[in-house]
């Protein structure tokens, strides 16, 4: 290369700086400053002479990393940092006072190897340092957060030592970002020694408030509840809020009520129009956001209702804000009841609408989580669990990794007890999340997606081959408060049930329905199908009927008319399940009736492409059968069932089925 002329000698080392392509924009840019003005056309002649080539995407790149590498080496060593600086100096004076988009990020960079020349100018500092603070912002707003960190890091250096005196907006605002990039990083120590920082050197609370908010997520993330709740405390109270030592079921019961028919009266065209201006109110409501998710994992379901409220009555007393969504999803998954869906589902629809006119991508993790949780759930359960990764997508890009992960372990439970997936693309799914947890540690979502994989695991192979080392922690079982103790005793339920241990299954289902829960949640009504499965099955075994069980029956079905007339695809097919097999049960049935009971509930479930509930009911329909002595029907039904079952992937339930017809087989020759 020694050989080429200087021309094209200077265009090769030029490229070179900036690795092995080079972007069409900072062609653009370079092409406008004098010593550069022919860069575009140089660049043609090099193609032409076969040194770099275009790429799909229309930048310019070296042909080889050899290349790249014969082109860098022109620039002799000691010269390298000071032709990277001129370089980037000449792109910064192209682009000076022009929205450039990711080219703040190269200009910075080259510029960044000329920092022994820069710290020999004062004033030359402080400009630099504003540059690589917005680099490192335009990295944080496409999601770079560790690069994000590298040149928010550079600009805190270029900084004079009594910077937080003599440039202190500059200070307060270069460190917040690099807390929150080293957050988003999952570089906890290091966010919490910056904003430590900024307690210590900030001028006034106020100043500190942004902090103390990315504290508590950064508390959040790593399972330290108990510190962010006191810290929302101690913020709220410090702007104005009284905040109880204790908060009492009675208190709740009053504030719930007032709440609603402030709903009613206020929440309307009118009021959405109406904006908080108060910034203090803001504050308010966004360290509200923060305790009320505490308090969840920290404090009695009552006491986050509680909160709930009184966010809810702030917004609707001052207007809405970026918080107003969240609190009314919050609002809608403690009040709804299938006598109010007709009121709150709208309201959490309205919530949803409401975050895209805020533009609050950063909040879509936690604001699906709260949707799916409560009003979303009425929803087929398939789109639920799509839109619950598009949350944990969105969560993990923003920074939101603790939010994420909930989503990801909904989306997960949505999927397995829909049947969304079959059992081994599912567990992929789960193995992902938890190799992602490696990194982004979450002690809590880690136990909930180990619980869940544990029971497909089960039903999979009994674990034989898919069973992994790690396993869930579920802590002290005795102890009420334990946030896993109701998914322990779902999923005891669902692998039992199964693998056809129903005395086992309806243990469990009984400790779970013991439990207190919200008037609407999708798994009571799965776990009172199961229940209403389970007496059946005794009921089947005794000789004679007891009135007891009927009537449990006879409830749960009535309870489950209801929760399919609310959602038809999610709970139709359990309806038409339980009434096929009540129908049976009896001593005197109507046999065609009957047979097309289960009829009807296999194409309920069919229909709602629940694959696992449709060879279930094939399953109680060739059992029917058998009790009915009508093999030719039962081996039908089963071989349908295990058809379904292969589709599910539940080798387990495979084998089974395929037992009873072997059975069924040997008695029919």
């Amino acid at each position: 290369m020694n050989g080429l002329s200087d021309d094209m000698q200077m265009l090769l080392k030029a490229m070179a700086c900036f690795g092995t392509s080079i972007d069409e924009s900072v062609i653009k840019y370079l092409n406008e400053v004098p010593e550069y003005v022919d860069f575009a056309k140089g660049l043609e002649r090099a193609v032409t002479e076969g040194y770099v080539e275009r790429s799909k995407e229309g930048n310019v790149k070296f042909v080889h990393d050899k290349v790249r590498e014969a082109a860098y080496d022109l620039i002799p060593d000691e010269a390298k940092n000071q032709f990277h600086y001129d370089l980037g100096k000449a792109l910064l004076s192209a682009c000076e006072g022009r929205d450039v988009g990711d080219t703040i990020l190269v200009i910075a960079s080259q510029i960044n190897h000329g920092k022994e020349s820069i710290q020999k100018n004062d004033e030359l500092c402080i400009s630099m340092a504003e540059l690589n603070m917005a680099a490192g912002e335009k990295a944080i707003e496409s999601c770079r957060h560790k690069t994000a960190y590298s040149y928010l890091d550079n600009a805190l250096s270029l900084l004079p030592d009594d910077h937080w005196n003599s440039n202190y907006d500059l200070s307060l605002r270069v460190s917040f970002m690099m807390a929150s990039a080293a957050n988003s990083s999952s570089m906890y120590n290091e966010a919490e020694m910056l904003l430590q920082r900024i307690f210590d050197k900030s001028r006034c609370t106020t100043d500190k408030l942004p902090s103390y908010h990315l504290l508590v997520t950064i508390f959040l993330s790593q399972g330290k509840v108990v510190d962010a709740y006191n810290t929302c405390s101690s913020m709220l109270s410090h702007l104005g809020e009284t905040i109880p030592e204790t908060v009492t079921p009675q208190a709740v019961e009053a504030i719930v009520p007032e709440t609603l028919q402030m709903v009613r009266e206020i929440y309307g065209a009118e009021w959405l129009g109406k904006k908080i201006e108060n910034e203090s109110v803001r504050q308010i409501l966004k360290f509200y956001t923060a305790l009320i998710t505490a308090s969840y994992f920290f404090k009695q379901p009552h006491v986050m209702a509680y909160f709930v409220c009184r966010m809810v009555k702030l917004s609707l007393q001052h207007g809405v804000s970026k918080y107003t969504p969240l609190a009314f999803l919050q609002l809608s998954n403690i009040v709804m009841s299938f006598d109010n869906a007709a009121f709150i589902y709208p309201i959490a629809k309205s919530a949803m609408s409401l975050a895209e006119r805020f533009d609050l991508s950063h909040q879509q993790a936690e604001l699906r989580l709260n949707f799916y949780m409560g009003a979303g759930s009425l929803e087929h359960f398939h789109s639920c669990a799509e839109g619950l990764r598009g949350g944990f997508r969105s969560g993990l890009s923003s920074g939101n990794a603790n939010m994420a992960f909930y989503c990801a372990v909904l989306a997960a439970h949505f999927s397995f007890t829909s049947g969304e997936k079959d059992l081994s693309s599912l567990m992929t799914e789960i193995d992902y999340y938890l190799h992602l947890l490696e990194t982004y540690k979450s002690d809590m979502a880690k136990n909930f997606l180990l619980c869940i994989r544990e029971t497909v695991s089960i039903l999979i192979d009994k674990g034989e081959a898919t069973s992994i080392e790690a396993k869930a922690s579920y802590g002290d079982l005795n102890d009420p408060g334990n946030m896993l103790l109701e998914t322990y005793n779902f999923h005891q339920m669902l692998r039992n049930f199964w693998q056809g241990y129903s005395q086992r299954a309806q243990f469990y289902v009984e400790k779970y329905l013991s439990m207190k829960r919200p008037k609407v949640n999708c798994d009571n009504y799965i776990m009172k199908f199961y229940h209403g499965l389970n007496t059946l099955d005794i009921l089947k075994k005794k000789t004679t009927v007891i009135k007891t069980k009927m009537e449990e029956v006879r409830v749960i079905i009535a309870e489950m008319k209801v929760a399919a007339y609310h959602s038809e695809a999610n709970h139709g097919h359990m309806l038409r399940l339980l009434e096929a097999e009540w129908s049976g049960v009896k001593e005197a049935h109507d046999g065609s009736a009957v047979a097309a009971s289960y009829e009807a509930a296999i194409a309920a479930a069919r229909n709602s492409k629940f694959i696992h509930a449709e060879g279930l009911a094939c399953e109680k329909a060739g059992f029917y059968h058998k009790r009915m002595k009508d093999a030719q029907s039962a081996m039908k039904y089963f071989n349908q069932a295990r058809e379904c079952y292969a589709k599910w992937g539940s080798n387990v339930k495979v084998a089974f089925v395929q037992q009873e017809l072997e059975a069924l087989e040997g008695l029919h020759s």
